[in-house]
């Protein structure tokens, strides 16, 4: 137990630093110059220090507690882990895939007619390769995130609350990391029954299931690169690509999912991440097995 203390410490002023660091100028600059200006107008260089703000959390927390740089993640590890590399791509296109399939057979109805008319197959694809190629560029832009949430806090967290645990609570953290600009209307606008905290709850919940493919991903791969490929594949709208799929509904490019559509439309998504959860407690619990030596018979206790 006293082990797990330091480690306690270390993530306690990690969060602290990650939720400081991206809070106090949200919250200010939303009331100065308005959640429009500057993290969606002209001012959204100032959304830099927000985005960065777990990578930043990390490099203090490490250099203040003279922790080292050990296990930092920072590596592509590309030798033997390629298909995850493929995966982090692949990862949010299902979802889309999956997410509006449903929302046209629970709310639509199939007319392969009125998609193809809409978008050529031909183009459906060309938008896919060129999404697939331009999507991973970002994780420039998503490395700040992962580079504090999957490369620092899901490993001090793992110890202390096991995997079960770390995917609640590191979801609902990172979900309610976002509140601030959740608030604003950033994730599912403003006109919704139960703003904002439905919203708050609704993006922690999010972030419990896609927190799960980019934990498992880092775990796999053993580089946070895969994690931070899939995050900015998922902000860039490779999942998006899916509306092609949308029929008897009007143009998908109006179309607003309620709180209850989004809900229902996820629950394949919500299903696939809950399997992969599954996968995630029973390898860590191997590992965990694999790692007890073996009792030697005749050994006094």
């Amino acid at each position: 137990m006293q082990n797990k203390k330091p480690e306690a410490k270390r993530l306690v002023l990690f969060l602290l630093l990650a939720f400081g660091i991206a809070w106090i100028p949200e919250i200010i600059l939303n009331k100065t110059l308005g959640y429009e200006n500057w993290f969606q107008g002209a001012y959204v260089i100032l959304a830099l220090p927000v985005i960065y703000a777990p990578m930043l959390a990390n490099i203090i927390t490490r250099k203040v507690t003279k922790e080292g740089w050990d296990n930092t993640l920072l590596h592509l590890n590309l030798k033997g882990h390629v298909r995850y590399y493929a995966l982090a791509v692949l990862i949010p296109f299902v979802q889309g895939l999956l997410t509006f399939i449903t929302m046209t057979l629970v709310y639509g109805r199939w007319d392969f007619s009125e998609m193809t008319g809409r978008v050529s197959i031909s183009d459906y694809i060309g938008n896919c390769l060129m999404m697939f190629a331009i999507g991973p560029l970002f994780a420039w832009n998503t490395i700040g995130e992962e580079f504090g949430w999957r490369a620092y806090m899901n490993q001090k967290m793992e110890p202390l609350l096991g995997t079960t645990g770390t995917i609640i609570a590191g979801g609902i953290l990172w979900g309610v990391w976002h509140a601030p600009l959740t608030i604003e209307g950033h994730n599912f606008g403003k006109d919704y029954w139960g703003y904002p905290w439905l919203g708050i709850v609704t993006m922690s919940v999010w972030c419990i299931a896609m927190g799960i493919f980019l934990m498992w991903l880092k775990k796999k791969s053993g580089s946070v690169f895969p994690a931070a490929i899939m995050h900015a594949c998922n902000n860039t709208g490779v999942g998006r690509l899916n509306t092609f799929f949308i029929s008897g509904l009007g143009d998908p490019a109006k179309i607003e999912m309620t709180m209850k559509q989004h809900y229902i439309c996820q629950i394949p998504y919500y299903v696939l991440a809950a399997a992969v959860a599954v996968i995630l407690v029973l390898d860590h619990k191997r590992k965990q097995t694999a790692a007890v030596p073996p009792q030697i018979e005749g050994a006094s206790a």
